[in-house]
């Protein structure tokens, strides 16, 4: 019997058991009931499904086991094993199907324990059933335990020349089973390596199965090292870098996305190259310092934008304080650890891996034609700015040139963006040598012309063993890069791309954007029009250049000590230019005049880190011991140029303006970290585990008297499932790990500002002495001279457990994160009140509590394989305290600027409301809210009058009492599911991801009609307040043009806060690996082809056109599909 046979046979016993174990185990029955539905979900254990016709009995048997938990045993000298039969049921029970399938034979059935299924020969004994070849056969007997000297139950036992004749051990690892004299016994269990023992002149054997250090020992990469996983007590999520290669996302944190509980992560933006996707792990953790996790690529500090997916062996998140301790001072949002590939020992092995595909957005605004819009603005301001004469121009295009009917937004995302990549990876070596060389491409072209991104990456991992107990290792890694955007052309004052997308979002397609004498048109604000900027030479560019390398040594004097040196640098440096053309448009107006801007810049990052490995096992006893030194340092230079009015558009060097205006400017900064930390790990048996860590860190960035913190955490662990009463529990043997775990920790935060506590001066002032101006400074910032580290105190405990051999996991863990001391700058009024600016200062608290939920299921049955992994997760986001920012508001709440004392961070304050006006009596018996709608009208938004001076409604909506907390765009909960299967040559994937109980907000442009006499959305139009149709809740109220500075309709209320919570389809990838025999003469090992899809679907409530993942006011990139077709080969 294979491991699944096993499986589903434990399995099985275990349903005819469970009457008898709920009993039991009453505690346990709400989890054993969701398990048991998940279980059913995969697989139906009792139904068969099948349809074969004319085929001889013998075959049908097999059929039926391979689509069932059902194993048959019989004589091969049965007679009818040949008959040629029929079957076709559709989920039927066991027995009808076999009385159907046995009738008009001379078989019979007759049913055993745990799915077995004997067959005979009616009306004979057994004595009759034996043929010569069985009369020969003799019983053999037992006993399988580990190397321990324990029992092994539920180890399978097969004849190896009959695979149908076979057994499992019981609770005590006893076994007999009946075999041929000369037989050989094939030994299996998952965790231990497989045996084959000869019988032949023995009948008893004790048999002592070896670990599998493959399977047992799977590790899992921590911090300053890796550990054994079922030993590991702390929270650690970690991904597979061929899970990761096999998606087709340029950056990584996408394809991340739903694969990890506890982290969640938001795309900012679809553009090529993008650099602001957030990754949140367990909520966000600060309001003050950057709440950013720590990124260390083979333990250097790293970005997640400039890996490239192939050359990653795993990814770890570490998740809680017992993990995360050991970085210390810039742990307390997690560490994300990526270890990328080593070469392996044996032959040459190149591989290659590539694909193109094409991209497009998940949701593009809807607008409406100029024709409509301008009976829309007569609407809206009632009156006649548009003819009827005008507007039947606009329609029919009988005057383009002064009566246009033009899309900019359409026409600036005017095509689908092309994106390719190309990995070779060739790896190999010796005894003493390995080595690994990758080399990436990847160039992603945007949705927009002249919006590209192109990534060149190279890498050189390098392991040598000088002596027996000597081993150097070198990693030299080279990232190239360049993310090119079109830009506005001078006399604009509006940011690049973004400020083009908002303008083409914004401007109704009234003018042309060229006349009919190829003359560009002026547009709505006499700068030309969006589209013709991208035609400009106007371009921002931004090259970046990017080397690091590290060496270690490692010498192991002793077999149980482990001394190691690793010193690295990363250089880098950048060059960004935006330059600004100048523009002719309709009327010979020339805009200008043209600018360049140049920066360049370099950095040096330099680390040298010593650790020292002991351990030591006594018995049962095992100890490990790390202690460690590390010092990380970091500076940057810069310069900045500056020129205008250039001779010429085609040529964008600063030497090329005119010097009359040029300005010069550079500055540096730097900040070093130096840090001694030790983990001690020990556990009786891999039963009991202990884990405690500390790090002490001396940082640059805060005062002498405040430089150094420390950061300890304690973890403790129980692997139930190793305890006697369970392992030797048959009934139990189901229960192949369970583990009890929980930590305690504090970790810090340094992410502020360079030099925080230092008093700045500003040396461009100028004081009168007499008659005359001196030169001078002045104190400009305020600081806090016992500034001190931001800490988070975290707690976690669950339980982690994996049932039938590794068939269902299921992980549960809470968490609590309390962050206290935050690096917070006060509100504008105190500085003020001072005349200062005012530097952060330790004030204010938050809490981070939620839960974790993971499932996993894996099903192997010959060419048949599926994985299943799902998680959801809750995290309560909660302000405890503000300290200075404790101010208190006339409605009770306490707090300012979107942060309140009970609620969430990043909170929509506004007012609660109840649909519009619908006529003029309704205006005069609803609550007075003057003091919000002055002159409120018919179609204007009703607001609530929820709270007065006396904590009661007064009949008036008043800003100071009727705002409320509306919801928080941090999400509550998040989940994702995915599923791998393949069968045979052919594999699919499904990665699915979503939040819920999150809001979301359009405003300014994104949001709101005729924003600065701007266009009109289709769902604004359709769904608008009408007068003749009136409305008690539209989806949108009356029209009307609406300033920069908003309008009444306009205020964060609950009509514009919206549900923002959405479910995504991520991936789907479908495969299909070519046979090897087509490949043997190519001399090639293995050929894969696939197809894939990337935010394939999205379901939302959100308003049409628009992403929920991105709250925005038109500053927007839309998030993207793409669709690949890719290839590997590997030779």
């Amino acid at each position: 019997m294979s491991r699944i046979e096993n499986e589903k046979q434990l399995l099985n016993y275990f349903f005819m058991e469970q009457k008898h174990f709920f009993k039991r185990c009453s505690l346990t029955k709400p989890v054993i009931f969701l398990l048991f539905l998940f279980m059913t979900t995969s697989t139906a254990f009792a139904q068969i499904t099948v349809n074969l016709q004319n085929r001889p009995l013998r075959e049908t048997l097999k059929e039926i086991e391979k689509v069932s938990d059902y194993k048959f045993f019989y004589n091969e000298s049965l007679p009818d094993l040949e008959k040629i039969v029929s079957l076709q049921v559709t989920n039927a029970g066991i027995d009808e199907a076999m009385k159907f399938l046995l009738s008009g034979t001379s078989i019979e059935y007759r049913k055993g324990e745990k799915n077995i299924i004997a067959l005979v020969e009616k009306n004979a004994s057994e004595g009759q059933q034996k043929s010569p070849a069985q009369s020969r056969k003799r019983p053999v007997k037992g006993r399988v335990a580990d190397a321990s000297g324990e029992p092994v139950t539920g180890v399978t036992i097969v004849e190896k020349a009959n695979p149908s004749n076979g057994t499992i051990t019981d609770v005590d690892g006893h076994f007999t089973i009946d075999v041929q004299s000369d037989a050989v016994l094939r030994i299996s269990y998952i965790g231990y390596r497989d045996q084959e023992i000869p019988t032949a002149g023995k009948t008893s054997f004790d048999i002592v199965m070896h670990e599998d250090t493959k399977q047992l020992d799977e590790v899992v990469v921590v911090g300053y090292g890796v550990q054994k996983k079922v030993n590991i007590i702390g929270s650690i999520a970690q991904v597979d870098g061929e899970k990761i290669s096999q998606r087709t996302n340029a950056n990584i944190t996408n394809a991340l996305t739903g694969m990890m509980s506890g982290v969640t992560i938001i795309q900012g933006s679809g553009a090529p190259g993008n650099p602001s996707n957030s990754v949140q792990i367990r909520g966000v953790g600060s309001f003050g310092a950057s709440p950013t996790a720590l990124v260390l690529v083979d333990g250097i500090p790293g970005s997640l934008a400039d890996i490239n997916p192939a050359e990653i062996e795993s990814i770890s998140v570490l998740k809680d304080a017992s993990t995360a301790a050991i970085y210390g001072a810039r742990a307390a949002n997690g560490v994300i650890l990526i270890t990328t590939k080593s070469g392996k020992e044996g032959k040459v092995q190149v591989s290659y891996n590539g694909y193109v595909g094409f991209n497009r957005p998940t949701a593009f605004p809807d607008l409406v034609p100029t024709w409509e819009y301008a009976q829309l603005l007569n609407e809206a301001s009632n009156s006649t700015v548009y003819t009827d004469e005008q507007i039947a121009k606009f329609k029919d295009g009988s005057d383009p040139d002064h009566y246009a009917n033009e899309n900019y937004l359409k026409r600036v995302f005017d095509r689908d963006g092309l994106q390719t990549s190309h990995d070779l990876n060739i790896n190999g070596g010796g005894k003493t040598t390995r080595y690994l060389l990758t080399f990436g491409y990847l160039k992603q072209n945007g949705l927009i012309a002249k919006n590209d991104y192109t990534r060149y990456n190279a890498r050189v991992n390098l392991t040598t063993e000088l002596l027996p107990n000597l081993k150097l290792t070198t990693r030299i890694n080279g990232v190239m890069s360049e993310r090119n955007e079109p830009a506005i052309p001078a006399g604009d004052d509006a940011d690049d791309m973004e400020g083009i997308i908002i303008k083409a979002l914004r401007f109704p397609g009234v003018t042309p954007v060229k006349l009919s004498d190829g003359t560009y048109g002026k547009g709505q604000e006499v700068h030309g029009t969006p589209p013709a900027w991208i035609e400009s030479p106007s371009f921002y560019s931004l090259p970046q250049y990017k080397t690091t390398a590290n060496v270690s040594l490692t010498y192991q004097p002793l077999e149980l000590l482990e001394l190691t040196a690793m010193g690295g640098i990363t250089y880098g440096n950048y060059e960004e230019k935006r330059f600004r053309s100048t523009l002719k448009i309709e009327g010979g107006r020339v805009l200008g005049p043209s600018f360049l801007e140049n920066r360049m810049q370099r950095s040096l990052y330099k680390t040298f880190q010593a650790t020292v490995n002991y351990g030591r096992k006594i018995g049962q006893h095992n100890f490990s011991l790390l202690a460690g030194y590390s010092f990380e340092d970091y500076s940057d230079r810069w310069l900045k140029g500056f020129r205008d009015n250039f001779a010429s558009n085609d040529l964008p060097y600063l030497d090329v303006g005119a010097p009359d205006n040029q300005k010069a400017d550079g500055a540096g900064q730097e900040w070093a970290l130096q840090s001694l930390f030790g983990r001690l790990n020990y556990n009786y048996a891999e039963r009991y585990l202990l884990e405690t860590t500390m790090r002490y860190d001396g940082s640059s960035r805060f005062p002498k008297s405040k430089k150094y913190g420390f950061f300890p955490s304690v973890a403790l662990g129980w692997r139930l499932s190793e305890e006697t009463f369970i392992r030797k529990n048959e009934k139990m043997s189901w229960l192949t790990n369970l583990k009890l775990k929980a930590s305690w920790g504090v970790l810090g935060n340094q992410n502020i500002g360079i030099y925080p506590y230092q008093t700045l001066y500003d040396l461009g002032r100028n004081y009168p002495f007499g008659n005359t101006f001196s030169s001078g400074a002045s104190i400009t910032t305020l600081t806090d001279p016992n500034l001190r580290w931001e800490s988070t105190r975290t707690w976690d405990m669950g339980f982690e457990s994996s049932l039938w051999n590794g068939l269902l996991s299921f992980n549960v863990a809470y968490f609590n994160r309390y962050t206290y001391d935050i690096l917070y700058a006060p509100s504008g009024s105190v500085s003020s009140v001072l005349g200062l600016n005012i530097s952060p200062i330790n004030t204010g608290s938050l809490t981070n509590r939620g839960l974790e939920l993971e499932v996993g299921h894996h099903l192997s049955s010959g060419d048949f394989t599926l994985d299943v992994q799902g998680n959801f997760n809750i995290v309560q986001n909660e302000i405890e305290t503000l300290g200075v920012g404790d101010v208190k508001q006339l409605n009770g709440l306490v707090g300012s600027g979107g942060l309140y004392i009970g609620h969430p961070m990043q909170v929509y304050y506004g007012y609660q409301t109840d649909g519009v006006f619908l006529d003029a009596d309704d205006v005069k018996t609803w609550a007075d809210q003057t003091k919000v709608t002055p002159k409120a009208q018919v179609g204007d938004i009703r607001y609530k009058d929820i709270n007065g001076p006396d904590g009661v409604p007064d009949g008036k909506v008043d800003p100071n009492y009727d705002r409320v907390v509306l919801g928080t765009r941090i999400p509550k909960y998040t989940f994702g599911l995915g599923i791998q299967t393949s069968y045979k040559e052919f594999d699919a994937a499904v990665q699915m991801q979503g939040v819920a109980g999150v809001k979301g907000m359009l405003s300014g442009v994104a949001g709101f009609a005729m924003w600065q006499e701007g266009n009109v959305q289709r769902w604004q139009a359709d769904g608008r307040f009408r007068s003749d149709i009136p409305e008690r809740y539209p989806s949108y109220p009356r029209l009307e043009t609406v300033s920069g500075g908003g309008s009444p309709n306009t205020e964060v209320s609950d009509f514009w806060v919206r549900d923002a919570s959405y479910l995504r389809v991520r991936n789907v990838q479908l495969g299909y690996t070519l046979p090897k025999q087509w490949l043997h003469a190519l001399h090639i090992s293995g050929v894969r082809i696939y197809v894939s899809g990337e935010n394939l679907l999205t379901l939302s409530g959100y308003p049409r056109g628009w992403d929920p993942e991105i709250n925005t006011n038109g500053r927007y990139y839309p998030i993207q599909q793409t669709y690949t077709l890719g290839l590997n080969i590997k030779f």
